[in-house]
C-alpha cells in the first residue's frame, strides 16, 4: 500500500470513529439527499498551465480520493468533505511535474419546494460553504541555483453549493451538485527578487474561480447502503499573480454508508 492509500483510509477510519461519537439527530434512510459517510475514488484527465513556472501546458492522470460526512438536521443538512489527488505523470513531452491537491470543504444544505420535472418528482438543495483549497506543483528539472521548480496557490473562500435530485424509481436517483466560490483569501507564491506584489490577496469571481461540477446515477442496494458512477469536472484559475488555470475530468465511483 503506498503512502496515499494509506492517509486516505486512515482518513477513512477517523470520520467513522468521529461520526459514532458525535451526538448526531436520527437519520431517516433512504432520504433523498445521501446522508452517512461516503468515500469516493475517481480517475480521469488532468491538465494544468502555470505561468509561475512555465507557460507551457502539462497534462496527464490525476487519482482522486474524497471522503464526506452528511448528516440531516430539522431543517438543514450540514456535510463536511475532503479530498485531495496527488501524481508526479503530469507531463509537458520529458518534462514532468508533480501535482498534489487538497480540499476541505463544508457547508449547509437547505431543501427547496419539490417539484416536478417530466413527471418526476426532482428536489435542489441549496446552501452556503466554506472551503480550503491548496494546489502544489514541484517541477523535476533543474534552474538556475536549485535543483528544482516550485510553485503554490491556497484559497480560503466563502461560496455556494447545490445538489439536485431526480427521482427515477424508488431505488434509483440521478443526481448533479455545482458548487463554486464567491470570495476568497488568496495566497501565492511570488517572486520577491523580481517584484514586491504581495503574495496575499482579497480575490473576487473575477480573479480567481474553484468550481466542481457532478453528475450521475445512484443505486440503493439497501435502506442505508448506495453506489454512485458520475463525471466529475474540477476548474481552478487564479489570474491576480502569474495565472494558474487547471482543469480535471474524473469518472468518479462512490460508496455511501447511512448510520
Amino acid at each position: 500500500m503506498n503512502k496515499n492509500h494509506f492517509y486516505f483510509f486512515l482518513a477513512v477510519l477517523l470520520l467513522l470513529f468521529t461520526g459514532s461519537l458525535l451526538g448526531q439527530d436520527s437519520l431517516q434512510h433512504h432520504a433523498i439527499f445521501p446522508e452517512g459517510i461516503t468515500v469516493e475514488y475517481g480517475i480521469g484527465s488532468y491538465a494544468v498551465t502555470d505561468e509561475y513556472i512555465s507557460t507551457e501546458k502539462y497534462s496527464g492522470s490525476l487519482p482522486y480520493y474524497s471522503i464526506t460526512w452528511a448528516n440531516q438536521h430539522s431543517n438543514y443538512v450540514y456535510h463536511l468533505k475532503i479530498d485531495f489527488g496527488n501524481s508526479s505523470e503530469i507531463k509537458n513531452n520529458n518534462v514532468s511535474s508533480d501535482i498534489y491537491q487538497f480540499t476541505l470543504n463544508q457547508g449547509f444544505s437547505y431543501a427547496l419546494p419539490k417539484f416536478t420535472l417530466f413527471d418526476n418528482d426532482t428536489y435542489l438543495y441549496l446552501g452556503p460553504s466554506t472551503e480550503l483549497f491548496f494546489y502544489f506543483n514541484e517541477q523535476n528539472i533543474a534552474v538556475s541555483g536549485f535543483d528544482y521548480a516550485q510553485s503554490f496557490a491556497l484559497l480560503i473562500s466563502g461560496g455556494i453549493n447545490s445538489q439536485l435530485f431526480y427521482k427515477l424509481w424508488n431505488d434509483f436517483n440521478i443526481e448533479g451538485t455545482f458548487d463554486f466560490n464567491i470570495l476568497s483569501f488568496g495566497f501565492r507564491m511570488v517572486d520577491m527578487e523580481e517584484n514586491d506584489e504581495s503574495p496575499a490577496k482579497i480575490l473576487t469571481l473575477i480573479s480567481a474561480n474553484n468550481v466542481v461540477f457532478t453528475l450521475g446515477p445512484r443505486y440503493y442496494l439497501l435502506d442505508n447502503l448506495s453506489i454512485k458512477a458520475a463525471y466529475l469536472f474540477h476548474l481552478t484559475r487564479i489570474d491576480s499573480w502569474e495565472p494558474l488555470l487547471s482543469a480535471s475530468d474524473n469518472v468518479v465511483f462512490t460508496l455511501t454508508y447511512g448510520f
